[in-house]
């Protein structure tokens, strides 16, 4: 299986910029994450008060680190392209999807599993690579190549790539309505020269300065 080739450390570790990207203000919810991968992050949102219960859902099971996975409240091993967890129903205010839809064969789909598993006035927090970013002009266009890699962009288990709009119709036509997105260069914490260029053009580069972009969206 394509999963079982990469290090460890692909799957290990909390998505700070996913956490960024959320209202820690609420407290309490239930929470669901697909594609968790050891649940740290979950975990995180369990600790800080977030999540009253923390689901995950991945397709890849360690059974050498099985001391990797965090307590969570249940933990399944599945590919959501091809089971429906139908006692889900209803049942999440928040459904975590961080950098997932660009793996699936049929995302829109699995959005509509999704859908059905948030509560009427639940939210869901998606990230996706960006394949606008400049390092793909210049791998593709100046290099003439297109090579796939451990992770990131060009992450070799991709099986789509997506521009921020073309991310906003994918959960636009699976029913959501985006209430927020950003890109990964407004999220950084930290110094950048093209942090620096973006703030300087009033945000015009960012599309081609985020490696991925997030969304929240709602129910629409």
């Amino acid at each position: 299986m394509e999963y079982e080739q990469k290090d460890p450390n692909y799957f290990s570790h909390i998505r700070l910029d996913l956490i960024r990207f959320m209202d820690l203000k609420k407290k309490n919810l239930e929470v669901l994450e697909i594609g968790a991968a050891y649940g740290e992050t979950l975990f995180y949102l369990k600790e800080n008060g977030t999540a009253k219960r923390a689901v995950g859902v991945d397709i890849f099971q360690d059974i050498h680190g099985k001391e990797r996975y965090k307590p969570l409240d249940q933990f399944i091993f599945g590919n959501i392209e091809n089971e429906d967890y139908t006692e889900f129903r209803n049942s999440f205010d928040l459904i975590l999807l961080p950098d997932v839809l660009e793996h699936l064969e049929e995302p829109l789909k699995a959005l509509a599993k999704v859908k059905s598993y948030l509560k009427s006035d639940g939210t869901l927090i998606v990230s996706m690579p960006n394949i606008r970013h400049y390092s793909a002009f210049l791998k593709i266009f100046i290099k003439g190549r297109f090579d796939y890699e451990e992770s990131g962009i060009f992450d070799y288990t991709h099986k789509r790539f997506y521009c921020r709009r073309n991310i906003e119709d994918l959960l636009k036509n699976s029913g959501f309505r985006v209430v927020k997105s950003e890109g990964s260069i407004r999220n950084f914490q930290g110094r950048s020269v093209t942090k620096v260029l973006n703030f300087l053009t009033l945000g015009f580069l960012e599309e081609f300065f985020s490696t991925q972009y997030f969304f929240k969206a709602e129910k629409a």
